[in-house]
């Protein structure tokens, strides 16, 4: 547990529950896969370590808040959004399109990755990168919504391209807190990295073990969901096999306890990361509690764009 974690938990010891737990902000983030001889490599990214740099110092993958104007009117093509919210477990169609969408949008603005094709159903390729850069920074400044973005260019977003793999929600007591689902993605044929970071984040191609081994014992330096992350995609043989792979994406929801005299994050038995973050390779399990029917996308919604940040657990 981080060490800003735990003073805040140290400051409420006495209370008898978390201090005003908020509701958790959707968001989705996007984690790339490339082989290498050594192994999968995913595109991780680790905060700046200047003053004022929230989660300073830390790895990261980039993630972005779900937007309601990033599943109006989105041009789509390979899946259904039945097929998006089946895959997701959920039974809200326009909450599922909108993660994907996010998920999406983060790829384009933060790594310059398209997960969309043309009308002939043509994957976006080095040879289009250009003419998408002016959309690209016209996403990252808000003065177009992705819908708008793909529409422009004639394409249609690519959700099957996509694949959910941990979906993780803070606990009560983080002051900020995200229902966040992270997908993994295979670099479409093509297309290169071509990472941004609003604050001077790095990011580069790394093994999983290598995070792992910088980030060390201690999580001030790597979150819960990014260590798991990297745990179950480091057993991986390729990138072809996590593509193939169908995960359990209910959600992961640890909870905080004391023992010994530390503060330690706590998955129930039946939320243990050795079984519910183990790669699933026949059926969906059941969606265990029942989703709750996120409020309808209205117009006017409001959405704080997060560029590459850390999701504080």
């Amino acid at each position: 547990m981080s060490d800003s974690l735990t003073r805040l938990l140290e400051l409420f010891a006495s209370g008898d529950r978390p201090p005003n737990p908020s509701q958790p902000i959707s968001a989705s983030g996007v984690v790339l896969l490339r082989d290498t001889p050594a192994g999968i490599q995913v595109f991780v990214t680790r905060q700046s370590d200047a003053p004022g740099i929230e989660d300073r110092n830390r790895w990261s993958f980039p993630f972005g808040e779900i937007s309601p104007a990033d599943a109006r009117r989105l041009p789509m093509a390979g899946w259904s959004a039945e097929k998006c919210a089946r895959t997701l477990r959920m039974d809200n169609t326009t909450r599922a399109i909108a993660h994907y969408a996010a998920a999406a949008r983060v790829a384009l603005e933060n790594l310059g990755i398209v997960f969309a094709c043309d009308a002939e159903g043509r994957l976006v390729s080095e040879s289009d990168l250009p003419l998408l850069d002016q959309t690209r920074r016209k996403l990252f400044a808000r003065e177009v919504r992705l819908p708008q973005a793909l529409d422009y260019r004639d394409l249609a977003m690519r959700p099957d391209l996509l694949r959910p793999w941990l979906r993780w929600i803070n606990t009560p007591w983080q002051l900020r807190r995200y229902d966040l689902v992270f997908f993994v993605a295979a670099v479409p044929a093509g297309q290169v990295v071509d990472f941004r970071s609003p604050n001077d984040s790095w990011g580069g191609w790394m093994l999983p073990a290598e995070v792992l081994g910088s980030a060390g014992d201690t999580a001030d330096h790597i979150s819960a969901s990014a260590r798991l992350l990297c745990e179950s995609i480091a057993e991986l043989p390729s990138v072809g096999a996590a593509m193939a792979k169908i995960r359990d994406v209910r959600p992961l929801e640890p909870d905080v306890v004391r023992h010994d005299g530390q503060w330690w994050l706590s998955l129930d038995h039946r939320a243990d990361p050795s079984e519910r973050g183990r790669l699933r390779d026949e059926e969906l399990l059941s969606a265990g509690a029942d989703e709750v029917e996120a409020k309808p996308l209205m117009a006017g919604d409001s959405f704080e764009p997060l560029g590459v940040a850390e999701e504080s657990q």
